[in-house]
């Protein structure tokens, strides 16, 4: 399953799944004129992606599903569609949909905002995990034998100790984004034995260190790491 990351950041979030059959936009939070423009770097347009699958509602990750509805689908939790216009899907916790060629699984996540979800994306002997925007997974997913990771790492722990942050940031940051030392923590929780990619998704403008995360996740599971760039692409 190739990723191709358009935006990951606190700024906004999109990326594009494809398994050779079906394309997937993954979250929406930059402005529509920016995924089409970014769609358009890589030969695509909003009309070959089959649907888009969003986390939770904000803006960061939402912000353009109205616009996105206009064209292809848009798949969330309720809370999450709200007020979207065009052809929406409700999806509920635990219960699987298919999209495409894709049957995914939505679950839980620890977040400060209702309809909050991550995913289990399975496609064509892939399995893939999504999980941003949450503090910690509370299931056990040992089970799955994941060939492919999305996993926030949003700031290194250290950082937010040494840095003068308002208490009630800090205070949000630690109640509702996943730190290395969790992600590392999660990472271990699960079969990595078939994973051949993990992506650290929604790192903290100031607050996270990239190559640290990176060579840290890298060479506790030998797995290779990548770092969702803020206006695209990989490092």
């Amino acid at each position: 399953m190739k990723i191709i990351c358009l935006a990951s950041s606190s700024s906004g979030n999109c990326y594009v799944l494809d398994n050779g059959l079906d394309k997937l936009l993954l979250e929406g939070g930059i402005p529509y004129k920016e995924i089409i423009h970014k769609l358009n770097r890589h030969g695509l347009k909003i009309t070959d992606l089959c649907a888009c699958l969003i986390s939770h509602g904000h803006q960061d990750h939402a912000r353009a599903a109205s616009d996105i509805s206009r064209f292809i689908p848009v798949y969330a939790s309720a809370e999450t569609l709200g007020s979207v216009p065009g052809e929406k899907h409700e999806i509920t916790n635990g219960r699987p949909v298919q999209v495409g060629a894709y049957r995914i699984l939505p679950f839980q996540t620890e977040h400060d905002c209702p309809g909050s979800f991550g995913f289990i994306i399975k496609s064509r002997g892939e399995t893939l995990l999504f999980a941003t925007d949450t503090k910690y997974i509370r299931y056990d997913f040992s089970g799955y034998k994941f060939t492919q990771i999305m996993l926030e790492c949003n700031y290194v722990d250290e950082l937010l100790e040494d840095q003068d942050i308002i208490p009630a940031v800090k205070k949000r940051l630690i109640n509702s984004h996943m730190s290395l030392k969790t992600c590392i923590r999660t990472l271990k929780s699960l079969d990595l034995g078939a994973c051949y990619g993990i992506y650290l998704t929604h790192l903290s403008d100031g607050r996270s260190d990239e190559e640290l995360m990176k060579k840290t996740v890298a060479g506790e599971f030998g797995v290779m790491t990548y770092v969702c760039n803020k206006n695209g692409g990989f490092s």
